[in-house]
């Protein structure tokens, strides 16, 4: 094999190599916990998107991300669901709930890769509703944190429940973040 190919070589097997070491550096860098907020205006009383956030059995039928939700037996705060999609298994465990304005959700399982919480925010505007979700989040792992901050982006998981609530309704919302 002559120098060229050989430094040719070289650089198909380490550019990569490279960029995935520089992502782990910047990923360690990054910290755990982040706090991510986004908000979603919808014509519905506050009743009618209560009920539609908390009937777990139901969000199959709005976010097609996502195949099933199991109920599994409550936890120490109460009703624990499986969500079932393409990449994998999350419970979340419903921790607080004051219907229909308020209810705080964390992921019950402490060895994933990440955790955190979510806290859903209904407030009655003129003509409808809105409804904040705030994401308090910690992702454990250097390259998972890179990908989150740097290609999906913190809101990304938010903005698309946001959104097919939305349809859900038969409305168009754009997601507006908080910060």
């Amino acid at each position: 094999m002559g120098k060229t190919k050989k430094r040719a070589l070289l650089v198909i097997l380490g550019l990569p190599a490279l960029l995935l070491a520089i992502s782990l550096v910047i990923g360690s860098l990054l910290p755990e916990h982040h706090r991510a907020t986004s908000t979603g205006r919808y014509q519905e009383p506050p009743d009618t998107v209560w009920a539609a956030i908390t009937g777990f059995e139901q969000i199959p039928t709005w976010r097609p991300e996502i195949k099933e939700m199991k109920r599994l037996p409550d936890g120490e705060s109460g009703p624990v669901w499986m969500e079932v999609s393409n990449t994998g298994e999350i419970p979340y465990e419903v921790v607080e709930q004051h219907p229909p304005y308020r209810m705080l959700t964390r992921i019950a399982d402490p060895d994933m890769p990440f955790g955190g919480t979510w806290t859903y925010e209904i407030t009655a505007v003129e003509g409808g509703s809105e409804l904040t979700l705030t994401e308090d989040g910690e992702i454990y792992n250097a390259m998972y944190r890179f990908m989150a901050r740097f290609v999906f982006g913190h809101h990304s998981t938010m903005d698309s429940y946001l959104t097919r609530l939305g349809q859900k309704f038969g409305e168009e919302t754009k997601p507006e973040h908080r910060n």
